[in-house]
Order: structure tokens, then sequence, then C-alpha cells
């Protein structure tokens, strides 16, 4: 699940933007949220992630991170195999 500002097809921010990018990009499926629409949600990721910025991507209930780790682990190629070979 992406925990972004916006949707998919019109992310709110460059970050939300470069994570939609990098899935996309890996040809991942993925679930999102846009946080802007409810600030009960918004403050309850963050407290649950004990993570204050957005976007967040999860996976199987696990933070992964948020947009400098996402293009990082992208870039690597561990992206798609911490993904795909998790499952």
């Amino acid at each position: 699940m992406f925990f972004m500002k916006g949707s998919p097809d019109e992310p709110k921010c460059g970050f939300s933007s470069k994570v939609v990018e990098a899935l996309k990009g890996e040809n991942m499926s993925f679930g999102s949220f846009g946080i802007l629409t409810d600030e009960e949600v918004r403050q309850g990721i963050k407290n649950f992630s004990n993570w204050p910025t957005f976007p967040q991507l999860y996976y199987k209930g696990e933070l992964i991170g948020g947009c400098d780790i996402i293009m990082e682990l992208s870039e690597s190629g561990d992206l798609k195999a911490l993904l795909y070979l998790s499952k």
C-alpha cells in the first residue's frame, strides 16, 4: 500500500511522483491512499510508522520507507527483489 499526496494518476508532490514512477517502472501493481483527503488517517499512519513524512510505502503491513529509501532500492534493483522475493 502506498500512502501518498494525491493519486498515482495525479501526484500532488514530487516525492510521491518519483515513487509512483519507480513502482510503475518495475511493473508493480499497488494500492494507494491519498493522505490529503483524510487528516485522521494521515496522523494515524504517522503514529503507526513513527515516520513523519509522506509518501510511505508498505508491504505486508511493514513500512518499506519513504521516497529516498524507495529510490535507492529501485536504483540498486533491490526494490523488485524485496517485493517479489518476499511473496
